[in-house]
């Protein structure tokens, strides 16, 4: 009478067993089938980035027009929805919006921002043609590669994968590719918020602005995702004077009075201050530190520490000292126009960077009594309106935070303020939280190519990029019904 229980358990044991056995083998061929497929996205990936380099859309011009009609043709292929906007005052202007609609009305959509339009390059000064992509030691070369054609491909490698899965989110997903970023966005993102409002409204933008640094803290693997960044200050200074033959100088010519103004700018060492992303940032590395270095970092926003141990940690990158206080860079000289002519006007620009609490009318006002000279005249091109900072305490961030974390187990995920600007400022000011990051790791030397000579991005962090992207979207978005 016994037997019979003894049995069933038997039986029941066994059966469990053999599930368990094959749940087992089921997962193992799923892993092997997502490892596959990763692997086999690679020359796809690559091949596409390749391509949208090699569609020069340098601004100026800023004609993007090939570069929506390619990735349009792209999204054709795979039966994405997406739209297309032509900026009428500027039909060189054009913006792509694409996306997987999600189930939910309810759940704003995330949105995934890149720009089209990359800065010149000076193609003498290259190793490589910046416009024709080249492959050399794993690494993609090319005008983009990493600002922003790059992430680009990241996105939308991402709804490509997402779709072939047949993916059904709960909420919806879109990819806005838009113009003008380099020049300030008047005709880009702005214009698109200005006219296509209805068709953004998303509850999070996930944009440039960070990046993953192997170097930017000694020792320390720093993902910087820009919750926040300084503020555009572009100001021209004037100098007017009577002009005079170059054989008999005189005292007090437009060159001469540009010349004293402009050493004194550049040597103006602007006071430190912290704000609290910046805070938070020093915090979060300063406990992967350890130590007395990692206590300072913790505690760099104390009075006295600051006062002693500021200036050290200013200096350790260039990219700290720009998060760090307010920055002024002389970027353009036009004066003269005949060698044996004193010139009656002298001109020089400078792009100054503010940190979102600083008044633009106050810090001009500064910048007069640096100069101190009356002779000289300020005139503002181009006023930032908003200094606003996202929470990074949204499911958005906490996520994107664990998927950069998986690939990188060893590096820290910290909010940052970023030193430049981007198109996440026009979001910011309708109120969205914008969270800023190419999801790569690479050394400051290679963030010095942004804007810079041979810019690049290796293969394995496209892969990597790619991976997170697409992992955060999945998670942030919602998985089948």
């Amino acid at each position: 009478m016994f037997k019979k229980p003894h049995i069933w358990g038997f039986l029941l044991r066994k059966s469990m067993q053999n599930s368990f056995l094959i749940i087992v083998i089921l997962l193992i061929f799923q892993i092997g089938i997502s490892s596959s497929s990763w692997e086999g996205s690679r020359d796809e990936t690559v091949s596409l980035l390749k391509e949208y380099i090699d569609i020069n859309t340098s601004n100026p011009p800023g004609d993007v027009r090939k570069a929506v009609w390619w990735i349009g043709k792209l999204l054709d292929k795979h039966s994405i929805d997406y739209q297309t906007f032509t900026v009428e005052e500027d039909p060189m202007r054009m913006h792509l919006l694409a996306e997987i609609k999600g189930y939910n009305n309810n759940l704003k959509p995330l949105l995934l921002l890149n720009h089209m339009d990359v800065v010149p390059a000076d193609k003498q000064a290259w190793s490589v043609d910046p416009f024709k992509a080249s492959v050399v030691d794993s690494v993609i070369y090319g005008r983009g590669s990493l600002d922003m054609k790059g992430m680009g491909i990241m996105q939308l490698m991402t709804l490509i994968q997402l779709k072939k899965e047949g993916w059904k989110p709960e909420r919806t997903v879109k990819v806005l590719c838009v113009a003008d970023e380099e020049v300030l966005g008047e005709y880009g993102a702005k214009w698109m918020i200005e006219n296509h409002w209805d068709l953004l409204d998303p509850e999070w933008v996930w944009d440039e602005g960070g990046i993953g640094s192997k170097d930017s803290f000694p020792g320390v693997e720093v993902f910087a995702v820009a919750v926040a960044q300084k503020k555009s200050l572009w100001v021209d200074v004037i100098v007017k004077s009577i002009s005079g033959h170059g054989s008999r100088p005189f005292d007090g010519h437009s060159n001469q009075v540009l010349a004293n103004a402009l050493s004194k700018i550049v040597s103006w060492k602007t006071p430190i201050d912290i704000n609290v992303a910046t805070n938070e940032m020093f915090k979060r590395v300063g406990f992967k530190i350890k130590g007395l270095n990692g206590f300072i970092l913790r505690n760099i926003n104390n009075p006295l520490l600051k006062y002693f141990f500021g200036s050290k940690v200013a200096k350790s990158s260039v990219s700290v000292n720009a998060m760090l206080r307010n920055t002024v860079s002389l970027t353009i000289m036009d004066s003269g126009y005949k060698v044996n002519v004193i010139p009656e006007i002298a001109k020089a620009s400078l792009d100054i960077r503010l940190l979102p609490s600083q008044d633009s009318e106050e810090f001009i006002n500064q910048l007069k009594v640096v100069i101190n000279d009356s002779r000289v005249q300020i005139v503002p091109k181009r006023v930032p309106e908003q200094g606003y900072i996202s929470s990074w305490e949204s499911t958005f961030f906490s996520i994107l935070s664990e998927e950069i974390n998986h690939l990188y187990r060893q590096s820290v995920v910290t909010p940052f303020m970023s030193p430049g600007g981007t198109d996440s400022q026009y979001f910011q000011s309708k109120g969205v939280d914008c969270y800023g990051i190419i999801p790569v790791l690479v050394h400051e030397a290679d963030i010095q190519t942004i804007h810079g000579i041979n810019e690049r991005i290796s293969i394995q962090n496209l892969m990597n990029g790619y991976r997170i992207v697409y992992n955060t979207v999945k998670r942030v978005c919602g998985s089948n019904k």
